[in-house]
Order: C-alpha cells, then structure tokens, then sequence
C-alpha cells in the first residue's frame, strides 16, 4: 500500500492519502515518519502479522478473564 502526505496538522499529526487515487485519508503521528519527511512524499506502507505476539496476548487474555471470573464465583 502506498500513502502520500497531505499536510501535517497542529498537534504532531500527519494527514496521509492513499496513493495514487486519495480516496481515502487518515491520520499518523509524525512521529512515525522519516525525519525531513514532507508534503507531498510518497511512502511505501506494509503490515506484518506478528503470530507470535498475537497469540501470546490472547493467552494473556484469557489468563486475565480466568481470574475475574474465579474472583467473581
């Protein structure tokens, strides 16, 4: 997926569109970006499933449920 940045807005937050059409916006913290990143950049976006860490917190949840539960019962 690729994103352009729009515009940075007060508070720290850049206004990214989709690319290249910019159906679709949305906001990131600046910090996330490149220093010297601007308007008008255009960045390469990927998400990478962490499975690992994913299935470690849903046993951290359940763990966390179980308990309520047992204090409640």
């Amino acid at each position: 997926m690729r994103v352009q940045i729009d515009r940075f807005e007060d508070g720290g937050w850049a206004v990214l569109l989709l690319y290249p059409d910019g159906a679709r916006s949305f906001d990131a913290p600046r910090e996330l970006l490149p220093e010297g990143a601007s308007a008008g950049d255009v960045f390469e976006v990927r998400f990478e499933h962490d499975r690992a860490e994913t299935e470690r917190l849903a046993g951290e949840n359940r763990r966390l449920l179980g308990e309520l539960i047992w204090e409640e019962g």
